[in-house]
């Protein structure tokens, strides 16, 4: 076959920040040329490769998040310009003062290894059958990123704004590839047909040893998804069905889960005790048995900041999450200043919390669902079996009307899946026929001048319902290195 020169990875991802740059002399010097199947199953099965999104938005931006001033007084160090920015909303800040999104990067560079996949995997010799699996494989990988990428630095998919700025849709490995933004409407029927293309993969079930791996019942989760977004609950409806007929995927039950290796402190005395989750390492917390599709979000600051308004949801006395993974003094982790703020943790350093498809989220989206279609019996049925893994002892939900259970089931998704899930869903409820689930997020901070926290100076922020905001900035590194391309998001009313 025609031998795959890297020579042109080197310059063929569009946004060429240095990390990436480096990530593809890298990857040149290991995989000088491509030949078989088995070589392009080989990036696929590189869990790292694909696993992890380094999100600010997700861990800032919305009202899963909370930086009480006068924490923030104490102890403004623990606290990165980044941070701030993505705190408050910022404009300007997280263009131009952030040297590069690992976001949008890092999704991209998990595209380009699915177009080189794509690319490449007809003219490779090897088992046809690995052959179908491996393209299904790579559109699948493709298909999410894109998705994801359109949830930040895009409007919300609606009638209104089908021709709104979408994504650039790179298909290629080629440098001298178009970086003009598709319409938002291009960017979701790209999204579909990588989806339909992924559901031909002849893998049924989630391979448990290879969660990061498409299948069958990985796709209908994510579609139970996108259909959820998309407001056709119906589908939602019939793609949660299809992947809860699974055998491989497993609520975990949270009264199985016993105390881990707890953390002390002095100065102040502070003992916060884990559990044993928090002792996995990625040699188990990749297998989290949930899962249909392993991916993460992650948190540069390692800490993940619980609202009053989150915390307020869980019941204290017989919620397993709240006594498992919400800690009232988990800030004593980092600093004494921060000892009486609140840290939400279930793995590993507090860094990754589950972002992929998992068996939960299926079953809360299946539950809305039902809710929006005026089934609150079924809703709730639904609900309850996410709940009775939950719950010390055994306390269902119930409902009598439409509002009621939609109340109660987006109560139970925040609760159920907090920070990794709550952006979206605010950009969703803002553009659906439903105005009782509107978010508008208000922040009671400082000034911020510039790059400047002038504490001194008390200031409300408003990310108000149908903010153009829900679009997060393109950086300016790469709209730079795009040489104009890429044009920036329109935040103009």
């Amino acid at each position: 076959m025609k031998k795959n020169h890297f020579i042109i990875l080197i310059a063929a991802v569009l946004m060429t920040t240095g990390g990436c740059k480096k990530y593809l002399e890298k990857e040149s010097k290991k995989l000088a040329t491509i030949e078989t199947v088995e070589q392009l199953e080989a990036l696929l099965n590189n869990a790292s490769r694909f696993v992890q999104e380094n999100n600010y938005t997700a861990t800032y931006s919305t009202d899963d998040t909370e930086i009480p001033k006068e924490d923030y007084k104490n102890n403004a160090g623990e606290f990165t310009p980044e941070a701030i920015y993505f705190y408050l909303f910022t404009n300007d800040q997280v263009e131009n003062n952030i040297a590069s999104d690992q976001l949008w990067a890092g999704e991209y560079n998990k595209i380009f290894t699915a177009n080189l996949v794509i690319n490449n995997v007809e003219a490779a010799t090897g088992d046809e059958a690995l052959k179908q699996k491996v393209k299904a494989d790579a559109h699948f990988v493709r298909g999410y990123s894109y998705w994801l990428l359109a949830n930040y630095y895009c409007l919300p998919y609606t009638g209104a704004n089908t021709s709104a700025r979408g994504l650039p849709l790179k298909t290629g490995t080629e440098f001298t590839e178009s970086l003009k933004r598709a319409t938002l409407k291009e960017t979701y029927d790209f999204i579909l047909a990588d989806m339909s293309e992924a559901a031909k993969t002849p893998v049924n079930d989630v391979d448990v040893k290879l969660p990061w791996r498409a299948s069958k019942k990985a796709v209908a989760a994510f579609m139970s998804r996108y259909y959820l977004f998309a407001g056709d609950y119906d589908k939602t409806i019939e793609q949660a069905d299809i992947a809860l007929a699974t055998a491989s995927v497993q609520l975990k039950d949270y009264r199985t889960l016993v105390a881990g290796t707890p953390a002390s402190y002095a100065n102040p005395n502070v003992t916060i005790n884990f559990s044993e989750l928090n002792d996995w390492t990625a040699a188990k917390y990749y297998y989290w048995p949930e899962f249909y599709y392993l991916r993460f979000t992650y948190t540069p600051g390692w800490w993940f900041l619980p609202s009053s308004s989150l915390v307020s949801l869980y019941d204290q006395q017989n919620d397993l999450r709240y006594k498992w993974f919400m800690f009232p003094q988990g800030g004593r982790y980092f600093d004494a200043g921060t000892a009486n703020m609140y840290r939400y943790q279930i793995f590993q350093t507090g860094s990754l919390l589950p972002s992929g498809p998992t068996i939960a989220e299926v079953l809360l989206n299946k539950a809305e669902a039902q809710a929006r279609k005026d089934e609150p019996g079924n809703a709730m049925n639904t609900v309850n079996l996410l709940r009775d893994k939950r719950m010390s002892s055994s306390l269902p939900l119930s409902a009598g009307s439409k509002a009621e259970a939609i109340t109660k089931v987006l109560e139970e998704r925040r609760r159920e899946l907090p920070f990794v899930t709550r952006w979206y869903d605010i950009r969703r409820f803002s553009v659906n026929d439903y105005p009782g689930d509107d978010v508008a997020i208000t922040r009671d901070f400082f000034q911020l001048n510039n790059s400047v926290v002038n504490t001194d100076v008390p200031q409300t922020y408003t990310l108000p319902v149908g903010s153009k905001r829900y679009a997060v900035p393109v950086n300016g590194v790469e709209i730079g290195a795009s040489r104009g391309q890429i044009e920036q998001n329109d935040y103009n009313n």
